[in-house]
């Protein structure tokens, strides 16, 4: 546990120091990037150097037959799935993942821009005139790596593998195999239809509970730091806190280490920051008194620097102007009134009975997602109620299991994003807490063929689905084209960073993966980051279609340049297109068009400088269009009541 320590120690500081130098220079530079790694790899040594007495005391087990199974399985996934991350195909950029095609663009998009030198801290690239309220740090790290001169996509593969070797060894330092085998085959009953279907596939891809490693740890980039990291704070915590019992006790962290990894946590992953804090809130309130002063400390410490990272995520002393509204409410009644609160906030929390029910039958939708696991837990809970006070490891384990308990069944009625899916990113963090102590506390004492059939009963499942989703079959999809992105992005070099662009709104549009400015970006980013979209959608499709107010529409929006390409003449196929006789064109190419709705026509501008001309090479094969390849989620509808 020491290297995962210093290693994700390291990644953190180099995060906090070009956030605070970046703020002072108003952007990042090349000197901020490798001033902040070289500090954060002093920072990094340093915990190595100092936890040499603490951090490998304990030794851990020896895997048996299943845990080096586990083990192997991780690993094949990892390099897989991050190796394949995104690739090359000739003039194809590929992406082997289908959960990641918005993902991986928002991501690629955030990184670029912060790369380019944008203002600090960034505006929202994807809508022009809001703040970024996103947990940027990894996208930060990679910035930090390209500004250093490596290779974006190089970089977006080496951060993914890094972070899986930590996954990996802090998942085993938490739990043992049982743990590390919970998240990567987590699941219900969905992978049993291999029995029927006789091929494997990710069976739970229609389900809310889906696998873990393929629709959050490769999609959501947070996660790649917050899981190690929120790991190691939770083994440093168990030891600390709830073992030992007194203030005195071997630690595992220093404490200057453990206020750094958990006050920073809202810059890289904002629900795992959030179930840190209930779990400290639930011992805080039926925690002894030395506990309780103990944690005291702890928050104190934290409480500043986490209330600027919280506050430049969210904007939590800034007006939203943007913010969806009440449209969201689920609930009449005291929900609706808790919905109108959450609103003005600018927070996007909403009531929602049921999580992602709906309209499911409940034995179905809860058999089917989590299958047998909750009667495990249940029976878990029953042995701690029984023996809570007989040994410390009941006691240790209560610490754990009835807050996660509590927490996730809060996530089944308090939704903390607009889209209830997002609830997982907390409740995953309830799944993990309680994976030792349902082995160490329960299933462990089974004879051992009821062990072998519960574990087939809660992982079989998961591990066809995670096969399924890794498996040769698949050769990646089309995700942007080369010559497309190099003569857009030779084209954009003399159009300042400040500049907006009037385009169609899509997840892989070649300005939003330059992460340049759009005036509106994916609606489906939009709508999941709280961002109540639909007017600026009008008003952007009126500007698009050249309707008679076009030229007021691009004043108000703050769009100085319209992009004019494929997606473009699909999308706004009837368009007047008056900027073609009236506006300057400054660029052009087999890409498209790119015009200065600022500047008016004129023919001899045409033949200068501005004109970028790309060589006519360019392969055939289109880009396949967003709608094609993307579901977009809407905004919800407006209840009648509203």
């Amino acid at each position: 546990m020491r290297k995962t320590a210093a290693i994700l120690t390291a990644f953190c500081s180099s995060v906090v120091i070009a956030t605070f130098l970046a703020l002072g220079r108003q952007s990042l530079s090349p000197a901020i990037a490798w001033v902040s790694l070289g500090l954060g790899v002093l920072t990094g040594v340093a915990v190595h150097r100092q936890g040499r007495d603490s951090l490998d005391v304990d030794k851990l087990e020896t895997p048996g037959i299943l845990g080096w199974f586990t083990i192997t399985v991780g690993l094949l996934f990892s390099l897989r799935a991050f190796c394949w991350l995104v690739y090359f195909d000739e003039d194809n950029v590929r992406i082997l993942s289908p959960n990641n095609l918005g993902d991986l663009a928002l991501h690629l998009g955030y990184i670029n821009h912060l790369a380019s030198g944008a203002r600090f801290w960034p505006a929202e690239p994807l809508f022009s005139g809001e703040q970024l309220h996103y947990p940027i740090g990894v996208d930060l790290f990679n910035s930090l790596l390209t500004l250093c001169g490596a290779n974006t996509y190089t970089g977006l593969v080496w951060v993914g593998l890094a972070a899986c070797l930590l996954c990996g060894f802090a998942l085993y330092r938490w739990g043992g195999a049982f743990a590390l085998a919970g998240f990567l085959f987590n699941g219900g009953v969905a992978g049993f239809a291999i029995f029927r279907t006789h091929a494997f596939s990710d069976f739970q891809s229609e389900l809310a509970w889906k696998s873990f490693p393929l629709a959050i740890l490769v999609t959501q980039r947070g996660f790649l730091y917050a899981l190690p990291a929120g790991l190691l704070l939770l083994v440093h915590w168990r030891e600390k806190y709830i073992q030992s019992g007194h203030a005195k006790a071997r630690c595992l962290l220093p404490t200057w280490v453990e206020v750094l990894l958990y006050s920073t946590m809202p810059l890289f992953h904002l629900h795992t920051f959030l179930f840190l804090s209930m779990l400290l809130a639930c011992w805080l309130v039926a925690g002894s008194i030395t506990l309780r002063l103990e944690l005291a400390r702890l928050i104190a410490y934290s409480i500043p620097p986490a209330t600027v990272a919280v506050s430049l995520v969210t904007g939590l002393f800034q007006s939203h102007p943007h913010a969806a509204q009440p449209s969201i409410v689920r609930a009449p009644g005291l929900g609706g009134f808790f919905d109108m609160q959450f609103a003005r906030l600018g927070l996007p929390f909403h009531i929602k009975a049921g999580w992602m029910q709906e309209d499911q039958n409940f034995r179905d939708f809860w058999f089917g997602n989590f299958g047998l696991l909750p009667v495990f837990v249940l029976a878990l809970v029953c042995v701690l109620v029984i023996g809570l006070r007989s040994s410390r490891e009941d006691r240790t384990a209560s610490a754990f299991v009835f807050p996660s308990v509590l927490i996730f069944g809060f996530c089944c009625f308090v939704m903390l994003a607009p889209w209830e899916w997002d609830n997982t990113k907390v409740m995953i963090w309830c799944y993990l807490a309680v994976l030792p102590f349902l082995w160490n506390r329960l299933i462990v004492r089974f004879p051992v063929p009821i062990r072998l059939a519960a574990l087939f009963a809660i992982f079989f499942s998961g591990f066809v689905t995670l096969i399924g989703g890794i498996d040769g079959s698949h050769q990646g999809l089309d995700f942007a084209r080369r010559s497309e992105l190099d003569g857009v992005s030779q084209a954009l070099k003399p159009i300042p960073l400040s500049a907006t662009f009037a385009a169609y709104p899509t997840y892989n549009h070649p300005l939003v993966l330059l992460g340049r400015k759009m005036a509106m970006g994916y609606s489906g980013h939009l709508w999941s980051h709280g961002i109540d979209y639909r007017l600026r959608e009008t008003e952007l499709a009126s500007l698009m279609n050249g309707e008679d107010n076009w030229r007021n529409l691009s004043k108000k929006l703050g769009t100085r340049y319209l992009f004019w390409g494929e997606r473009e003449e699909e999308a706004f196929g009837d368009s007047r297109k008056p900027w073609q006789r009236e506006c300057l064109a400054v660029a052009r190419g087999e890409w498209g068009d790119l015009y200065d709705l600022d500047s008016p026509a004129a023919s001899s501008l045409l033949r200068g400088p501005q004109l970028n001309l790309l060589p006519e090479n360019e392969p055939d094969e289109k880009l396949p269009l967003p709608n094609k390849a993307l579901k977009r989620m809407p905004l919800p509808e407006r209840s009648e009541s509203e």
